[in-house]
């Protein structure tokens, strides 16, 4: 069976889609595997999330599971869309990186954020983009500065006495072995940011993005060279002063993360970040729901209940997490959404309704939604749930959420809208 040849040195995936061929010997498929299980193992899945399949003469077929994000394997970079994007629109790049700004942090001013100015463009480059103009922004005033310890010997105390070497002391008793801190430029996130404006340069497709990012690096080239390891960067905090390199930081520690061992013998290419897709959509929905029930005078929360109290034999209480739970200025749950990262069908599985059912029955909350992402505007459909046992009906709503209208300036009010529309909407309308 004969297969179109992708060119590289490109490989768009959408997650869960079809599997793309690809020739086996453009690609280096022992790197492949190898980032495979640390990404697998990084993110808790329970599969590969890059499937590799043997089509044979000379293909093989590449399929994405469960994750989003880029890798760069060698001089191929894949590139994975969520599902709940359309692979289709070059702007579920724009749409991606709006979500996932909000999910890390919210680190990039709207200026960053517009359709016009992103479309098409990689992630890479988003985060290149970040990066220089928090760079920029926070090194006005210089980087920050760090004290350093260095073991020295001399015929003045300079520092404390250095008892590890007291046997140096009785030989030499002339010099005094002492440890003295020196103030000095190479930190932690000086490397971090050398580092980071190396592996970005590298990598990104904008040629201007590229100069600036080596400037950076030149600019830099008195502090080392070798970042400084994951955990000691996740502990860098920076003071008032320079809190406008937070987003240079978060870039850094997201290509640290992704970098694996490589970093460690100098290799400035980069592995890759990737993110749970579902994981992802859900924090994205809670962070929608905060900013709709501020709007709306509410608060959200997500919390364990614990229900069915053990009333003969052994075992532990029931416990049901729902996703949002909506509160009033009281506190009394009033709403309950859940989100699904499933495709929306005519009706929702009956699996899906079970833990928002049993939720608004512990809480007593008569509207509850499941919300579903598509990539297109659909209306909600609502139904009416009866009970038997003498309690209040039930509305259940299945929410769609168009989330490629993040594509468009006025799309996170538009969603918000969405959601605010469900919550003030006369029950049993």
């Amino acid at each position: 069976m004969a297969y179109d040849v992708i060119a590289p040195p490109r490989i768009v995936l959408h997650e869960y889609g079809a599997s793309i061929p690809y020739k086996t010997e453009a690609i280096d498929l022992h790197a492949l595997a190898s980032a495979n299980k640390r990404w697998r193992r990084k993110l808790g899945l329970s599969g590969d999330p890059i499937r590799i399949e043997d089509l044979g003469s000379g293909f093989v077929g590449l399929r994405a599971e469960a994750v989003t994000g880029v890798l760069r394997i060698g001089n191929v970079d894949i590139e994975i869309a969520p599902k709940f994007l359309s692979v289709n629109d070059e702007s579920w790049q724009t749409v991606l990186w709006r979500i996932l700004t909000v999910v890390e942090g919210g680190h990039v001013d709207d200026s960053l954020t517009t359709a016009q100015e992103l479309a098409s463009q990689s992630m890479p480059d988003l985060l290149a983009e970040m990066f220089l103009r928090s760079y920029t922004t926070g090194s006005a005033r210089g980087l920050p500065r760090g004290y350093n310890s260095e073991q020295m010997s001399g015929v003045v105390l300079r520092g404390s006495v250095d008892v590890s070497r007291l046997g140096d002391w009785v030989a030499r008793p002339w010099e005094l072995p002492y440890i003295a801190d020196y103030l000095t430029d190479d930190t932690l996130l000086a490397r971090l940011l050398r580092w980071s404006a190396e592996c970005l340069a590298g990598i990104v497709k904008a040629p201007g993005r590229a100069r600036a990012l080596r400037e950076i690096s030149a600019n830099l080239a008195h502090v080392g060279r070798n970042p400084p390891h994951l955990l000691d960067a996740q502990r860098i905090c920076l003071d008032v002063q320079h809190q406008a390199l937070e987003p240079a930081k978060i870039v850094g520690l997201l290509l640290l993360e992704g970098a694996g061992v490589h970093h460690a013998a100098g290799n400035q290419a980069l592995s890759g970040f990737l993110w749970n897709a579902d994981v992802i959509y859900e924090n994205y929905v809670y962070r929608l729901c905060q900013r709709a029930a501020s709007r709306a005078g509410k608060r959200v929360d997500k919390s364990k209940l614990n229900f069915g109290v053990v009333i003969s034999g052994t075992g532990p209480k029931l416990v049901t997490e729902p996703d949002v739970v909506f509160r009033d200025k009281t506190g009394t749950p009033v709403a309950i959404t859940d989100s699904k990262y499933k495709r929306l069908t005519a009706r929702p599985k009956s699996s899906d309704t079970y833990q928002v059912l049993t939720a608004a029955h512990v809480l007593g909350c008569q509207r509850i939604s499941l919300s579903y992402p598509v990539d297109q505007d659909q209306q909600p459909t609502s139904w009416r749930i009866s009970s038997l046992l003498g309690g209040n009906d039930i509305e259940l709503t299945a929410l769609p959420l168009n989330l490629m209208s993040l594509a468009r300036p006025g799309g996170p009010r538009e969603l918000i809208d969405k959601i605010n529309s469900w919550l003030d909407r006369p029950i049993f309308s």
